[in-house]
């Protein structure tokens, strides 16, 4: 008689997984390709052009980010519209001095601590370059290609020592 519940028990409990068991149909084998997404500048116009559809702010912010590279902890997420734009024509003047496979790398936006109190990287106005491992004369030629470029609306300064680079701001 004490036996009988733990039979029970232990026959419910092989019944239940023989009863899983023919519910379970295998997994179907899914093979998932990883493609690397290659983002193409012109493709991507062109297929805005295609649609009809305006190119618009956020973009030319995706196109800027696509475009270059970004030193580790920079923000450029709250970049006013202009200076997106003025970011495409310095990425634009780097691969006509460097090439087109050129990747500019951005050092800062509004992430670094240690700009000076009223700086317009802090009005989310200013960005960074990467110049120091471009020869010397390539350099100058992209200052002064950026400057024609981006004209009166911008201030473009090469800062020289340590930390060299270019300086791209906006003015008021």
């Amino acid at each position: 008689m004490y036996l009988i519940a733990p039979i029970l028990a232990i026959a419910a409990v092989v019944g239940g997984y023989f009863f899983l068991k023919s519910k379970i149909q295998p997994v179907p084998h899914v093979e998932i390709k990883h493609e690397e997404i290659v983002f193409d500048a012109e493709e991507y116009l062109r297929s805005l052009k295609a649609k009809n559809k305006p190119f618009n702010q956020q973009g030319v912010h995706l196109l800027l980010l696509k475009r270059t590279r970004q030193k580790e902890g920079v923000y450029l997420e709250s970049l006013l519209p202009a200076m997106d734009s003025a970011g495409i024509e310095v990425v634009h003047c780097f691969h006509k001095v460097m090439g087109d496979d050129y990747v500019p790398v951005i050092t800062s936006g509004n992430d670094y601590p240690y700009h000076a109190k009223n700086s317009k990287h802090y009005m989310n106005a200013a960005l960074d370059f990467r110049i120091v491992n471009l020869p010397m004369n390539k350099r100058r030629e992209l200052v002064e290609m950026v400057q024609l470029r981006l004209g009166y609306r911008f201030r473009v300064l090469w800062e020289k020592g340590e930390a060299e680079h270019l300086h791209v701001e906006l003015l008021d």
